[in-house]
């Protein structure tokens, strides 16, 4: 069964995007058959797949052809025709090779209507939130992983990634107020899971669980941006102490493996170049396939 995995952290600039790639990247060269989805409306993910897979620019894909699409579509019939049957736009998946494929969001949907254009039409309710989830169910076992970069938000979109995932990953940078904002983000994650899922004065509630599960177990938070001279071991001892605060019974894994040469790689990786510092993350999804092999967090 595939394993649907959110990349996200309410801080921006912490390397999501580019931690999706290279995930992508590695996973798909060691055999396993890997999905992105690009949910951040600034459509960088996109970009970077568009220009180097299928040499063309994101203005230059139809519309058809990008997830908008399938938000709009579904906006428009649960406004309009709720019993009308849709099929599944099979043209919002796009290839690299046979173990590496890409669902793009655009800018340039209908001449400018992002992600963050449609999200503002869909209300915090079952119908909309479902959008997402009965997509993914549609054809989440036919990829061994589905990777999605969650933007720095908290609308109905992203909260359908967080409802429909298995696990998630945050990216961070080693300081105080990264800190504050990771503790922050796992705490949201877990309230809208409950409010959703686990309340019992939502009448809702049981078909929530139903479709979609149990909530997202956090794999682990891994640091990007690490300096030369900073002690990475003991400034890790110093943040679990700071989460450890928050999360006393559960405190959040923090990777062993780190990313050293994060400013080059995110360059080579925008630019679709293969970067001669990538060991770095090669190490940090090693760390990650163990994790979830194991199991025993």
């Amino acid at each position: 069964m595939g394993k649907i995995v959110f990349i996200g952290n309410y801080k921006g600039g912490v390397g999501k995007t580019t931690t999706v790639v290279n995930f992508a990247n590695y996973l798909s060269k060691e055999g396993h058959k890997v999905l992105t989805i690009d949910l951040d409306p600034q459509s960088s993910l996109s970009e970077i797949q568009v220009s180097s897979f299928l040499s063309k620019t994101l203005a230059e894909l139809e519309d058809d052809e990008v997830l908008n699409h399938i938000f709009d579509l579904y906006i428009t019939k649960i406004k309009k025709y709720p019993a009308l049957n849709i099929p599944f736009p099979e043209k919002i998946i796009h290839k690299r090779d046979d173990n590496y494929f890409f669902i793009p969001s655009s800018l340039f949907y209908k001449k400018g209507v992002g992600l963050d254009t449609l999200a503002m039409q869909m209300l915090p309710n079952l119908e909309y939130l479902s959008i997402l989830g009965n997509l993914l169910n549609s054809f989440k076992n036919d990829y061994n992983y589905i990777l999605i970069d969650c933007p720095p938000s908290n609308t109905v979109i992203t909260q359908s990634a967080f409802l429909s995932s298995d696990y998630y990953l945050i990216p961070s940078v080693l300081d105080h107020l990264s800190t504050n904002g990771v503790v922050h983000y796992i705490k949201v994650i877990e309230r809208i899971c409950s409010d959703y899922c686990e309340n019992d004065k939502n009448e809702d509630s049981v078909i929530a669980r139903t479709i979609f599960g149990k909530k997202p177990e956090l794999v682990g938070i891994f640091y990007n941006l690490i300096r030369g001279s900073v002690n990475y071991e003991a400034e890790k001892i110093q943040f679990l102490n700071e989460l450890k605060k928050s999360f006393s019974n559960n405190t959040p894994y923090i990777f062993n493996s780190y990313v050293n040469n994060f400013v080059d790689i995110a360059r080579d990786t925008a630019y679709g170049n293969s970067s001669n510092y990538i060991k770095d993350f090669d190490s940090v999804v090693k760390e990650f396939l163990k994790r979830m092999e194991n199991k025993k967090w």
